[in-house]
């Protein structure tokens, strides 16, 4: 029998990801400098010590112009410092995976009679990977996000470059494919700038994908998230995670801080809203904070009186303490706590709640169980769910014991029926254990004719 559903399922998949930049257009405008990748030669005389910076138009197509001198040290170095940038080669910027006209600063450091290599120098990628590379992005930019992935992970084999792992996470990053994502980028040994955003938002959503599965995942992908990209949608993140791994004090603060800055942009949806205060009302819930949490409850209410949220993580609440309290056979406890949570509001949880206050009823006197009270749970219950094996069986249990005492055919027919319902729904559900339970309990008190307690 299904007890309750854990609080962090009930909040799992709840992201304000979706109030942020979406991560093509983060991508897509994101501006690489052009880059030298050759440091040309000169025939020309070279004075002496110097440093010459010189300006450079590098256009889209790679080709470009050493246009002029922007400072000097030592001018009868300019004439050499002009030669050696036209003789140069430099990889054109880029606005996300398109290249645009812009200017690079060539700063030459002149020794004596030779120049110095420039520290600027591109060591990255040339000849197939950057190739490669190109391809890739050019899919990305067409949002042909499944060829794009395919084609990295093709380049991977052959040229398994940072910025082809950086782009095979923009792919899987784009079809939502955020754990896919978030382990490429792990894979990068530096994150360059103009990934930076889209890996960081990779990492939070990962980060709460995981928060119910692998809490100490979470945690690692939420910290690399806020480490690059220290936004509201990381810091969500790692309140989630935090959270998750029961560190409930830096996760409310964490949260918190979140929530104060959310609810003061007027430009927050309902939706973000709702889902900041749910894992602020998970928290408050697991480190039994009530006061806080019913605040939170009533919040939520008052943005989505439609949501369900409230009542269900609440209600989780009280079945976890009347569960726990049936554990230790305190039955009123447990009895007080199932009432609790079938008063929040949602119905799943409310007819788990009956079915557990059903049960625990028939366990107060096992030597003369009151059975009506069980029924009129059990009832309760299939009020909300008729078809709630559970609920059925309860039920029968309950007519079988108020049979046992009266000897009423009727009683008895009712009996059976709710108890041939239950099984039918149980296999239906493929719970074979209850299945198996509820035909023995019929065998056992009604086709022998001697009802017994429920055990």
């Amino acid at each position: 029998m299904k007890r309750f559903l854990s609080l962090a399922a009930v909040v799992a998949g709840l992201s304000i990801a979706a109030s942020s930049l979406p991560a093509d257009a983060q991508y897509a405008n994101e501006f690489t400098p052009a880059k030298l990748t050759t440091q040309g030669k000169t025939s020309l005389a070279i004075a002496g010590n110097g440093t010459v910076i010189v300006q450079v138009q590098v256009n889209p197509d790679g080709s470009h112009k050493a246009v002029k001198v922007i400072k000097s040290t030592n001018a009868a170095d300019n004439d050499a410092a002009m030669d050696i940038a036209q003789n140069s080669s430099y990889r054109p910027a880029h606005r996300g995976t398109t290249p645009v006209t812009s200017f690079y600063d060539f700063t030459l450091k002149f020794n004596g009679k030779s120049v110095a290599q420039s520290v600027d120098l591109d060591s990255g990628d040339s000849g197939p990977a950057r190739a490669a590379a190109q391809q890739i992005s050019a899919l990305i930019a067409d949002k042909k996000y499944d060829q794009a992935k395919t084609a990295a992970q093709s380049a991977l084999v052959s040229t398994p470059t940072d910025e082809i792992r950086s782009l095979l996470g923009v792919s899987e990053a784009q079809l939502g494919q955020f754990g896919d994502a978030a382990a490429a980028f792990d894979k990068v040994a530096t994150i360059s700038k103009q990934f930076q955003l889209i890996a960081g938002q990779s990492y939070a959503n990962a980060a709460v994908s995981a928060a119910n599965n692998d809490p100490a995942q979470a945690l690692a992908y939420a910290q690399k998230a806020v480490a690059l990209d220290p936004s509201s949608n990381s810091q969500y993140a790692l309140g989630v995670a935090q959270v998750a791994n029961k560190q409930f004090a830096d996760g409310i603060a964490t949260l918190k801080a979140v929530r104060a800055k959310a609810f003061a942009d007027s430009k927050t949806t309902a939706t973000a809203k709702v889902a900041i205060d749910s894992n602020l009302l998970s928290a408050y819930v697991q480190s039994n904070d009530t006061a806080d949490a019913t605040t939170i409850a009533n919040e939520i209410k008052s943005i989505d009186p439609s949501s369900n949220l409230p009542g269900r993580v609440l209600g989780n609440s009280y079945l976890q303490a009347g569960t726990a309290a049936l554990a230790a056979k305190d039955y009123a406890g447990a009895l007080k706590a199932f009432d609790a949570a079938a008063a929040q509001g949602d119905s799943e949880v409310a007819v788990t709640a009956n079915v557990q206050a059903a049960f625990t009823v028939m366990k107060i006197n096992p030597d003369k169980p009151d059975y009506k009270q069980a029924q009129a749970y059990a009832e309760k219950a299939l009020a909300l769910n008729p078809n709630s094996p559970e609920a059925n069986f309860g039920d029968g249990i309950a007519l079988t014991g108020i049979y046992a005492s009266t000897q009423d055919a009727d009683t008895k027919k009712k009996a059976q029926a709710a108890l041939d319902k239950a099984d039918q729904l149980a296999k239906a559900a493929n719970n074979e254990a209850l299945a198996l339970s509820i035909e023995g309990f019929i065998k056992t008190n009604l086709k022998a004719g001697a009802p017994g307690a429920p055990q």
